[in-house]
């Protein structure tokens, strides 16, 4: 589905919905070890719990106000100013790197990859990347742009899937970094020659206003893990190369809701690295402050996959009769922007 808007500020090509069946498959990771990754995620719970409490909103600096939930024992409080929505403890070098970078990466690379053959891996790329890069050139010619004379860096490329995508849709131009010497490793194992290079967590924000010389920085899920997303932001601003952000964030959405009810599930959505939320209120703030017009925009999510996941693990092959419903019952979240991911182009105005 494609809307048309005739404001500076909202996207003139949005979509919704996304089949649900290949993202199933791809994650059956999260029904096969259950247990270990929530075992995980409360280890991560504990050491977030210890750090500093948050005192500014991650996007707006705007106070922070009362607690509105506690998940995991961690609590939350959604902005009044932005909506958007804050753990109330700080992502601090400690946290992130235990998160990201201790032994090159490995526990969270987990559920990025499965060291497996290139025909697995090219499965990935056709079934979750490929739409991604399909999507952005289809925003860039809506922008009246020609994508194969651009160049493209991904930041936070991770084993290498985009960078894999936009290859097969024709991109030559196109660099990746990334933290994690774990995925940077399987990804050149994957795809020899792939430009991918390893960069510290300090030196990303250096990279992106300085080092990056592309018209269009992708960054898929990546914005929520920085420590300091408006710094990032402010870099890819002042960058004179950088044209266009294409970016996917997770959302406050009945993801939450639904783990909220089933703590014994795996809590794929608000745990570990999601220590925040945005929401679409809060995702134009940020446009109005760095001066981004939103291009493009694509709402679906998982929202109803977590919760057939949920009863799957808790009633066992019962919960199969919602597995035709999936799409349907997801549309209907999503053209209410209310899904639990986004993936949007935003220009930067001349």
């Amino acid at each position: 589905m494609i809307a048309s808007s005739a404001s500076a500020k909202i996207a003139t090509l949005v979509r919704f919905g996304k089949a649900v069946g290949p993202l199933l498959q791809q994650k059956t990771i999260f029904l096969e070890n259950n247990d270990e990754l929530l075992a995980y995620q409360k280890r991560l719970a504990m050491l977030y719990k210890g750090q500093p409490p948050r005192t500014t909103c991650m996007t707006c600096d705007a106070p922070i106000g009362s607690i509105s939930f506690i998940k995991m024992g961690v609590p939350f409080s959604q902005c009044k100013r932005c909506g958007h929505l804050n753990g109330m403890h700080i992502d601090t070098d400690e946290y992130c790197e235990a998160l990201y970078t201790v032994d090159g990466g490995k526990a969270y690379a987990r559920s990025y990859f499965d060291p497996a053959d290139v025909a697995q891996y090219d499965v990935r790329v056709r079934d979750i990347y490929l739409p991604k890069a399909e999507f952005l050139l289809d925003a860039l010619r809506a922008c009246g742009e020609n994508p194969e004379r651009l160049s493209f860096v991904d930041l936070g490329a991770g084993s290498g899937y985009l960078l894999a995508a936009l290859d097969q849709v024709g991109i030559a131009q196109c660099q990746g970094y990334d933290v994690s010497t774990t995925q940077i490793a399987f990804a050149k194992a994957m795809r020899p020659g792939v430009r991918l290079e390893y960069h510290d967590l300090a030196a990303v924000y250096s990279i992106a206003e300085t080092v990056v010389a592309a018209d269009v920085v992708c960054m898929i899920g990546v914005l929520e893990h920085l420590r300091h997303p408006r710094r990032m932001l402010t870099a890819l601003k002042a960058n004179p190369h950088v044209r266009y952000l294409y970016l996917s964030v997770p959302l406050f959405s009945l993801s939450v809701f639904l783990e909220l009810p089933f703590p014994r599930i795996m809590q794929r959505h608000l745990s570990g690295g999601h220590t925040h939320l945005y929401t679409e209120k809060s995702l134009q703030y940020l446009c109005d402050e760095f001066d981004f017009d939103r291009c493009a925009e694509w709402w679906f999510g998982l929202d109803v996959a977590d919760l057939y996941r949920a009863f799957h693990l808790t009633y066992g092959d019962v919960a199969n009769s919602l597995l035709p419903l999936i799409d349907q019952l997801q549309l209907g979240i999503d053209e209410k922007k209310q899904s639990s991911e986004v993936h949007m182009l935003w220009r930067l105005k001349s």
